[in-house]
């Protein structure tokens, strides 16, 4: 059986806008476990090059060393992963490690592909202007 992830508006949204913009106080808003999942997917999909991704990533270092302390040592059999929501994703997706494949949004689609660094510009560009004629 195919288990999938199903996520929240507010985690596409902030998914999306990941290098785009600030998402902090979005990220804020999401359970434990949805933080968890946005932070793998965003250490998976985003370079660390970009100053707003770094930036994206600042307050959350507590979280990201319990994924880091989650992870297999190269060469090791196995990783006591005792964080019980790394664990639960896990089991929604019927694999041992947490599977970004299986994320779905509430209409059963894939995630989009990360914008590129030219779209993610343009993109900010165009929420500045906005901002500023608003």
């Amino acid at each position: 059986m195919n288990k999938e992830i199903m996520i929240s508006d507010i985690f596409l949204d902030i998914y999306k806008n990941f290098n785009v913009c600030s998402q902090s106080d979005k990220m804020k808003q999401l359970s434990r476990k949805e933080l968890l999942l946005l932070l793998v997917l965003t250490s998976d999909s985003f370079l660390e090059e970009s100053s707003v991704v770094i930036d994206n990533y600042r307050g959350f270092k507590g979280e990201l060393q319990v994924l880091h302390d989650s992870l297999p040592d190269i060469g090791a059999a196995e990783v006591a992963v005792i964080d019980l929501d790394i664990l639960s994703l896990g089991d929604e997706t019927g694999d041992k490690y947490i599977d970004t494949t299986k994320i779905v949004d509430k209409n059963g689609n894939k995630l989009p592909k990360p914008l590129t660094e030219e779209e993610a510009l343009i993109k900010r560009r165009e929420i500045g202007i906005n901002t500023i004629i608003n």
